[in-house]
């Protein structure tokens, strides 16, 4: 099999990322010393002298490490993180179709919360591997400061699977607006898995006879997968407008000594979801809490050993003879050394007590263990450790602070949450997710528009609780001041101050009336009170018209009908009929 210059062009950018990525590398050996102790040995500094088992392993960092503050701090963070982002118990993304200036009909969302709902049972199945990859990557975003969540269409049981990269084996590179376009994974397999992964009849000659010798398939084999954007991309026309023949990223699997690819395939959308911590412009790797943390752990550590060596000279210390003894004893107690003292009853060993006071040591360590608890954000998910006595306002507002300090932190992991969610989309239009006999078939009216997340985990309801808050004040006060003046709720939309409250929540969708029903409900509920009011006024109108018979019985029965009668009449007489009044120049 002869050389591929595409695969000298891999291997030439690869050296490249190499040289770029070597500046890390130090930093997480430190990381990788302090702050996860059980974790193999990759980097290249101990890689020569071979990996070790894990019991050798632990033993010669247990030779320089004293504290374990910073690796237990990052777990804490980790699960912390994982209950704020992406807790299993909750559904903590949504999935939204409007675009600018468009608002979502009743239709829409509720086909949107379905495919949400099929999303997570996906992911939770006991096949998929997300949440060991996902628990994966957050200790990595923790510790290293970058991770790697890989996602790869499924058959049978689990339709997507899930896989953590580890930070040694990823290298990447980004585009003009900061995202990776350009993935490789170093990484290695023996003979045998690779012919399992690549397939037996693409392996060169030389891999091939190590599979199929017993005593060399074990055999270790360097391989590179790099993934980049296609170069150009064929087209072709379809339905009036113009599809991609190609996929969007190409994919080669290298080896690395035979300077051949193995395997060629595409994906339609990324399939690496890359996580951060914090990064800076231009800064491709980013930190991590725990390397901001980490002059810290280093002066622990030291002071915490200092203590220990102090604290051993008081209970084991040094010891010194008058004259050269033919052996020092082991001082055990209950034990009996004969010939240790003189004549006059003095010991012929003495220790040499030095005034060593450990407390110093280990009270400055413990403040620099507080400060790294403190860095880690330890003392935001021991609220009620801390003050049990905490009443319910203090433990809001501690809330409030919870999401203000890891909100954004949290926003940029989200966004490997959000590119993780293209993939699966795409994963899932190739298997005919929005086919015409899918159950998941869009509405009409979601033609050309795209899906995109809206999460809805602790952290965001965190960051929107304020708004649903007020909301609730100011219509409780509204509600207390009607009592006095009704006309002060014509101030309130209730119908906006009830989307208010259920955008700062997870309340599902399809608790909710549709538009038009809600309109039809208020238009029945308006014709029935303005009928009620008409027959209201049918009824006062007969309670007068039957109040108003007996008294015109009684008037006419007394005469006054008449006398009304005629007084009407007499103002309407001429002069000369009775009652009228008198001509001009009439006598008395």
């Amino acid at each position: 099999m002869t050389s591929d210059s595409r695969a000298q062009d891999i291997l030439s950018r690869q050296a490249e990322l190499e040289s770029e990525r070597s500046q890390y590398e130090a930093v997480w050996e430190a990381v990788s010393e302090f702050c996860d102790p059980d974790a193999p040995d990759f980097w290249s500094s101990r890689r020569q002298s071979g990996a070790g088992s894990q019991v050798e392993r632990q033993e010669r960092r247990g030779a320089r490490v004293y504290a374990n503050t910073i690796n237990s701090a990052a777990n804490r963070l980790a699960a912390g993180l994982e209950s704020l982002i992406i807790p299993q118990s909750e559904k903590w993304h949504g999935l939204s179709t409007a675009a600018v200036n468009d608002e979502e009909t009743d239709e829409e969302k509720e086909w949107a919360e379905a495919l949400r709902d099929f999303l997570f049972a996906l992911r939770y199945s006991a096949n998929s591997n997300f949440v060991p990859a996902t628990q994966a990557c957050l200790r990595n975003v923790v510790r290293y400061g970058p991770a790697y969540l890989y996602a790869e269409e499924g058959f049978g049981g689990a339709l997507i699977r899930y896989a953590s990269i580890p930070v040694v084996e990823g290298f990447l590179s980004r585009n003009r607006w900061g995202q990776v376009d350009i993935f490789h994974r170093r990484y290695e397999r023996t003979a045998r898995q690779a012919a399992q992964l690549l397939g037996y009849e693409k392996l060169p000659a030389r891999i091939k006879m190590l599979v199929d010798d017993p005593a060399k398939c074990e055999t270790k084999i360097s391989l590179i997968q790099c993934i980049q954007p296609r170069d150009e991309r064929k087209m072709y026309r379809l339905g009036g407008s113009y599809q991609y023949l190609d996929t969007a990223f190409a994919s080669y699997h290298v080896i690395e000594d035979e300077e051949v690819i193995v395997r060629e395939s595409g994906f339609r959308s990324f399939p690496v979801s890359c996580f951060n911590w914090r990064r800076y412009e231009g800064d491709p790797y980013g930190i991590s809490p725990t390397i901001e943390a980490l002059t810290t752990v280093r002066e622990e550590n030291a002071v915490r050993r200092s203590g220990l060596r102090a604290l051993q000279q008081i209970t084991d210390p040094a010891t010194a003879s008058k004259a050269r003894l033919d052996y020092v004893p082991v001082l055990n107690p209950g034990e009996n050394y004969p010939g240790l003292i003189d004549d006059q009853g003095r010991p012929l060993i003495a220790p040499i007590a030095t005034g060593q006071n450990p407390t110093y040591a280990f009270n400055y360590a413990e403040s620099r263990a507080e400060q790294i608890r403190d860095m880690m954000f330890v003392n935001l998910f021991q609220t009620l450790v801390q003050n049990p006595q905490m009443t319910a306002t203090e433990a809001l507002i501690r809330q409030e602070e919870k999401g203000a300090l890891l909100g954004p932190s949290g926003s940029i992991i989200q966004a490997g949450f959000a590119s993780n969610l293209d993939r699966e989309l795409g994963i899932l239009e190739d298997k005919g997710l929005y086919d015409e006999d899918s159950r998941f078939l869009p509405p009409a009216s979601l033609a050309g528009k795209a899906v995109r997340p809206t999460f809805t985990g602790p952290l965001d309801v965190l960051r929107r609780s304020a708004e649903a808050r007020d909301t609730i004040q100011v219509v409780t006060t509204a509600m207390q001041m009607a009592q006095f003046d009704p006309g002060v709720m014509d101030n309130i939309d209730g119908d906006e101050a009830l989307k208010i409250v259920q955008s700062a929540g997870r309340s599902p969708q399809r608790i909710f009336r549709r538009k038009d029903e809600v309109a039809g409900i208020r238009d029945a509920r308006a014709k029935a009170q303005t009928a009620q009011a008409g027959m209201a006024a049918i009824a006062n109108a007969g309670k007068v018209a039957k109040d108003a018979v007996p008294a015109a019985v009684q008037a006419r029965d007394s005469g006054l009908l008449d006398d009304l009668q005629g007084m009407l009449q007499g103002g309407q007489a001429g002069p000369d009929m009775p009652g009228g009044p008198a001509a001009p120049g009439a006598g008395v």
